[in-house]
C-alpha cells in the first residue's frame, strides 16, 4: 500500500468513511469543542458582554446557538447519513465542476483561519518566554515550529485529532470553569451591577453567527465519522454547548477586570502560566482541524496530489501569509466570510432532505451535471443580497446573514422546481 493510499484511507476525502472508522458522537463532539476554544472566541465573548451586559449577552448567546444549533443538526445528519466529506456533498447541489468554486472558497477560508491562528500562537509563545523565562525570542520562530507541529498532527487525520482532543478538551474545560469561578469570587457583584457600553445587538448577533458559521457548514467533515443519527446529534454538543461556554469564559472575567484582551485578563487573575498552556494547546487543536479541512478541500479539486503533499503545501502557504502580517486583515476577512458561507449550508441541506430525498451515493456523482446552476445562482444572489443589506442599501430581517439564508433557500427551491418542470416538458416533447 502506498503512502498516498494510506493517507487517503485515513482522511477518506473522496469516498465514504467505512464502518470500521466510525466513532461515538461524543468523541466527535470533543473534537468540535476543542476547535472552538480559540482566542477569537474568547475575545468575542468579552466584547459582546462588555457591550451589552451579562444578561443581554447570555440571552443573545442562547438565541444564536439555538437558531444555528437547528441548522447544525441538519448539516451533521447529512454527514452521518452519507459518511461523505462536505466537499463531496457539495457536488450533488453545485455540480461536479461548480462545486470546485465553493471548495476553493472553503480552502481559502481555512487557510485564512490557519494563518491568523499561527500568528496568535507565535505571539502567545513569545510573550510566555519573555514573562516566564525572561527570554526574548522572535515571534516568527514560534510561528514556524508551531505550524510544523500542527501540520504533522493533521496528516494523521481524524484519529490524531481525536486523541489530541481526549487530552486537551477536559483540561481546557476545567480551565474555563476555573477562570469563571475566580472572576466571580473576586468581584461577583461587579458582574451584576455592570453598566453595558451600549453596543448594537444586531452587530453582536452578526459577529456571533459569523464566528460559528464555518463549523456549521463544515460539520459533515466531522459527523461523517459518527455511527448513527443519535451520534450526529450528540456531535453538535461541541458547538452548541461548547461555544457559549467559551464565550462566557471570555465575557465574565472581562467585566470583572475591565479589559478586553484575553492575556491581560488572565494576568490580572493570576493565571498567566496556565493561560499560556491553554492557549497554546487550544491553537494546536484548532489549527490541526483547519489544515485538515483545507487538505480535504484541495484534494477534491487537485486529485493528482498526494494527501501529505497537500497538507505541506497548504500549511506552508498559510504560514507565509501569517509571517507577512495577515492578522491585520483578519476582521475584514471574517466579515466577508459571514456573507459568503452561510448560504452554502442552507442549499446543500435543502438539496439533501427535500430535493434528492437523501439519495447521495458516490456512484451517482459521474451522472451529475458539471454545473448545478440553480445552486450557483441561488448562492450568488444570496451573497449579493447579504452584501447590500450589510451596507444598508435596504433591509429585510436586520441580519444580513439571515437575509442570505432566506434568499438561498427560497431561490434554490424555486429554481430547482422550475428546472424540473422544464426538464419534464422536454421529455414529453421528445416522446
Amino acid at each position: 500500500m502506498t503512502d498516498d493510499t494510506k493517507n487517503q484511507n485515513n482522511s477518506y476525502c473522496l469516498k465514504p468513511v467505512p464502518e470500521t472508522e466510525w466513532v461515538s458522537g461524543w468523541k466527535v463532539a470533543q473534537v468540535v469543542f476543542g476547535i472552538g476554544i480559540t482566542l477569537p472566541v474568547f475575545w468575542l465573548g468579552a466584547n459582546t458582554t462588555l457591550s451589552l451586559g451579562l444578561p443581554t449577552a447570555l440571552l443573545l448567546f442562547f438565541i444564536v446557538n439555538s437558531l444555528f444549533g437547528c441548522l447544525t443538526v441538519l448539516t451533521a445528519l447529512v454527514g452521518s447519513r452519507t459518511h461523505l466529506s462536505t466537499y463531496m456533498i457539495l457536488k450533488f447541489s453545485f455540480g461536479r465542476i461548480g462545486s470546485r468554486l465553493i471548495n476553493l472558497i472553503m480552502a481559502v477560508t481555512f487557510l485564512g483561519f490557519y494563518a491568523a491562528t499561527v500568528s496568535i500562537f507565535g505571539e502567545t509563545v513569545a510573550i510566555a518566554f519573555q514573562d516566564i523565562f525572561d527570554i526574548n525570542t522572535p515571534i516568527w520562530l514560534h510561528m514556524i515550529w508551531g505550524s510544523v507541529l500542527m501540520t504533522v498532527t493533521s496528516i494523521y487525520g481524524f484519529r490524531a485529532m481525536d486523541r489530541l482532543s481526549l487530552i486537551a478538551v477536559p483540561l481546557l474545560l476545567l480551565f474555563m470553569i476555573l477562570v469563571i469561578g475566580l472572576a466571580l469570587s473576586q468581584a461577583g457583584e461587579t458582574v451584576l451591577a455592570y453598566q453595558p457600553q451600549g453596543g448594537s445587538i444586531s452587530e453582536m448577533a452578526s459577529a456571533l453567527i459569523g464566528m460559528m458559521i464555518l463549523t456549521v457548514v463544515m460539520m459533515p467533515d466531522f459527523s461523517r465519522f459518527a455511527r448513527s443519527d443519535r451520534g450526529a446529534v450528540q456531535s453538535i454538543a461541541g458547538l452548541v454547548v461548547g461555544f457559549p461556554v467559551v464565550l462566557i469564559a471570555g465575557g465574565i472575567p472581562a467585566i470583572v477586570i475591565g479589559q478586553l484582551e484575553v492575556m491581560d485578563v488572565m494576568v490580572a487573575l493570576g493565571l498567566s502560566v496556565p493561560a499560556v498552556f491553554v492557549l497554546v494547546f487550544s491553537t494546536w487543536t484548532t489549527n490541526t482541524a483547519n489544515i485538515y479541512s483545507t487538505a480535504l478541500t484541495v484534494r477534491t479539486v487537485f486529485t493528482g496530489l498526494s494527501t501529505t503533499a497537500v497538507h505541506i503545501i497548504c500549511s506552508t502557504l498559510a504560514t507565509v501569509l501569517a509571517l507577512k502580517g495577515f492578522i491585520t486583515l483578519f476582521l475584514d476577512f471574517i466579515i466577508l466570510l459571514s456573507i459568503v458561507l452561510p448560504p452554502v449550508a442552507s442549499i446543500y441541506v435543502l438539496d439533501f432532505f427535500l430535493i434528492r430525498k437523501q439519495n447521495y451515493k458516490v456512484e451517482l456523482i459521474p451522472e451529475l451535471p458539471n454545473f448545478g446552476w440553480p445552486a450557483i445562482i441561488a448562492w450568488g444572489s444570496s451573497v449579493v443580497v447579504s452584501f447590500l443589506t450589510l451596507e444598508g442599501v435596504f433591509t429585510l430581517t436586520s441580519l444580513p446573514i439571515v437575509d442570505g439564508l432566506l434568499v438561498s433557500l427560497i431561490g434554490y427551491y424555486i429554481l430547482v422546481r422550475k428546472g424540473g418542470e422544464r426538464s419534464r416538458a422536454r421529455t414529453l416533447m421528445t416522446d
